[in-house]
Parts: C-alpha cells; structure tokens; sequence
C-alpha cells in the first residue's frame, strides 16, 4: 500500500507535491487547489490487475491536456465512485456532475477536466480498456456519464471497495484475479441495468445488448449455447441479434468466441488450476472439441494451451 498526504511537507510546497503524487499514482496530469485548504492524502493499492485509490481532498481542477494523452498513451480507463463531495467530469463533448453513490468513467487516452467542489472523498479504479471492452463493448459512449443512480447495487460496490483498500500487499494472484473479476462483474451489470432504463424509454439497443453480453458470459460453459436461444431469452430473433453485434463491428460467434478463449486463457494463468488438464479447462469453458479449442488459441494467442501456462507459470516464478 502507497500513501501520499500533504499533511506531511511544508505548505508551501503542496501544491507541487499534490500534483507529483497524482501523476505517480494514475497518469500525467495538471492539479491545482481551488481554495485555501490544500489538504489530499491518496492511498493506493495494487493486486496484479486490480488498481485501487482511494482519493480525500479539498477543492481542486485536474486536467489531462491533449499533449499528455499523446505522449503517454496509457489505455485506461478511470472509474471514479463518488462517497462524499461533487465532482464534475468534462470529455468529448459531455460534462456531468457525480455526487455521493454514483460513479463515471473517463479514458486517459483523451484529454479530460475534473472539478472536485469542496471536501471530496472517492474511490478511482484502474482498468484497462479493452477489459471494459471484453464486457460491455465499445466505451466511447460510456465517458462522461452518470451511473449508479439510487441503484441497489452501489451500497455493495462501496462497500466492496472499502473492503478490497484493507487487503493485504500480499494477497495470493488467484484470490485478487477473483475480486477484479467480482468488480468488474458488478460495475458492468449497474452500467446495464441503466442501459436497460433507457433503452425501455427511447429505444436504444446499447442497454440491450449490455444485457445479451452479460447473458453470454454467465452462460459460457453451455456448450449448448447458441444465437437462437439467446435471441429467445431476450424475446428477439436471431437476425435482429446478428444486427445488434453487427453494430459493434462483430458477430454472436465471434464474441461468443473471443469470451470463451479469454475464460479460458483465465483459467490456464490461474495457480487453482495448476492441476487442471487442458482438456478440462477447455470443456469448463464451452469447448467440445478439443482440436479446434488448440487451433483457436493458438490463432489467438500465439502458441499452445499448454505452451501459454507454461510460460506463464515461469514468469510468476521469475
């Protein structure tokens, strides 16, 4: 566990400390006080994916300017869960405001402007973008948004990340590859869920197939799995299904897949399944013929199931 806290330097040296410990922590950014207090303390911890700070401060502005996105393109996506205080998140094009129990995204890969109001506290997550992708797709339409609204969900979500900043630094890999996974999970299915809402108001297909998504990824061990009974779950036909991946520039066979793969690439890094044959992992994971599972990952990830944990086992022991 990393602390920074201005209380520790002299005043007049803050401000500068504040922002070097901002820029350690995420990214490269500006950071100005707005008041008099200058007063942060940052806490951070990290668990192989799992990235967690949790952020207490006066009043500030940060800005990430399109010089630093160029010249340290970081693909990460920030997950700001608001406990005490207003923050305002600006990038392309939107401006919102977060207050206590709801949270937003911004992508380090873009310039972006935040203003914390007065006394603020938050927990920001660390997560790679294409982890988001994997889940709920293209993130460009995520930024800059409200979530988490009176949802049922964001009490636990504080709660989990309260009790994932008391973890030790020497957590096992495969129990912190467990509690990402578990906070991924969630995040993912309160971005849903509101998705949902608004699709049921206007229209919109994203709440939709965040939903399918979901679905597909609690039910990839189903070897049964295909786009007619998804499509039948959801009460829609399976050409209409094929569009709405069609509009991410994909198909149902293609992500269902990629998921799959991904699962079990999972699986063969994790130290549980040190044991487990292949052939196991494989079948845990929707794969029924165990040539084409070999020739899949192969394609995907440049060498054997077996080749791939294998090196991966050596480099924990590095």
């Amino acid at each position: 566990m990393q602390t920074f806290d201005t209380g520790a330097v002299a005043w007049a040296d803050r401000s500068d400390y504040w922002r070097d410990a901002i820029s350690q922590t995420f990214i490269p950014l500006e950071c100005a006080f707005a008041d008099g207090d200058h007063q942060g303390r940052i806490t951070s911890g990290v668990w192989q994916d799992l990235r967690i700070s949790e952020i207490a401060c006066s009043a500030q502005n940060v800005s990430r300017r399109r010089r630093g996105a160029d010249n340290h393109p970081d693909n990460l996506i920030l997950l700001s869960v608001v406990s005490q205080g207003t923050t305002s998140v600006a990038q392309a094009g939107q401006q919102v405001s977060l207050t206590a129990g709801e949270f937003g995204l911004y992508d380090t890969r873009q310039p972006y402007q935040l203003h914390l109001e007065g006394e603020s506290r938050q927990h920001v997550v660390q997560i790679p973008v294409e982890h988001l992708w994997q889940r709920l797709g293209k993130t460009d339409r995520l930024l800059a948004c409200v979530f988490g609204s009176q949802h049922p969900l964001v009490p636990y979500l504080q709660m989990l990340l309260a009790n994932l900043m008391a973890l030790p630094d020497s957590l096992p890999q495969q129990y912190a590859a467990m509690l990402y996974d578990q906070l991924l999970s969630l995040v993912s299915s309160i971005i849903s869920d509101q998705y949902r809402t608004t699709r049921n108001q206007n229209g919109s297909w994203h709440g939709l197939l965040f939903q399918i998504k979901i679905m597909i990824n609690s039910h990839l061990a189903e070897q049964s799995l295909s786009a007619s009974t998804v499509a039948a779950n959801f009460n829609i036909s399976p050409r209409y299904l094929a569009r709405l991946f069609q509009k991410e520039g994909t198909s149902f066979g293609r992500y269902l897949l990629s998921q799959r793969l991904e699962k079990s690439a999972q699986a063969l890094r994790s130290p549980l399944n040190s044991h487990t044959q292949v052939s196991e992992i494989a079948w845990r994971n929707g794969f029924s013929d165990m040539s084409w599972f070999s020739r899949e990952f192969r394609s995907r990830f440049g060498c054997s199931p077996t080749d791939y944990r294998q090196g991966h086992q050596l480099t924990l022991a590095e």
